[in-house]
């Protein structure tokens, strides 16, 4: 009895795209770099909000952006959150909630920053500089306040609109 090779296709795969956020370098360059924007570091591929200890800040003739900075120049928002039906005297708790995540979600990512906050028919609508930071936000909002979230997402995964409503109370 002989060995016989079976040929696995793998057509039948999801196709996943391997397409990059635009935003950030291609080449991690030698040395540090701080954003002239917000003050964040760039050490080794990775955004921090401290310096590397053993270093002194270089001094760069050109102003350097961090992607989350240049995101907010260009209006260009990766997520949206729209908060449906926020009563006047919760306006207050529900910025709080929001501003404490994102301060959470700095910690972790310091390119994940709330770019705008509008208030637009009788809600609000806070965009993001990712795709996460918003699903967090409608997390903590619902988690916080209770109701229905509702996440739409792109084609391609890169812009995600979050939906916020309150649950009506039935008597």
């Amino acid at each position: 009895m002989g060995v016989t090779w079976k040929k696995y296709d793998a057509t039948y795969k999801k196709r996943t795209d391997i397409d990059r956020d635009t935003y950030l370098p291609r080449r991690s360059p030698k040395e540090i770099i701080q954003c002239a924007g917000c003050g964040t570091f760039y050490h080794r591929r990775r955004w921090t909000l401290t310096m590397p200890q053993g270093y002194t800040p270089a001094v760069h003739i050109h102003p350097i952006y961090c992607p989350a900075c240049m995101k907010i120049k260009d209006r260009r928002a990766s997520g949206e959150v729209y908060l449906v039906g926020v009563a006047p005297l919760e306006r207050g708790d529900v910025l709080h909630i929001l501003r404490n995540e994102e301060s959470r979600a700095r910690e972790k990512n310091p390119l994940e920053r709330i770019m705008r906050l509008e208030a637009s028919n009788g809600g609000w609508k806070v965009e993001t500089t990712t795709e996460k930071l918003a699903q967090r936000l409608g997390r903590a909002v619902k988690k916080a306040r209770g109701g229905k979230v509702d996440y739409k997402w792109s084609h391609n995964n890169k812009f995600v609109r979050v939906t916020w409503q309150p649950t009506t109370a039935k008597a």
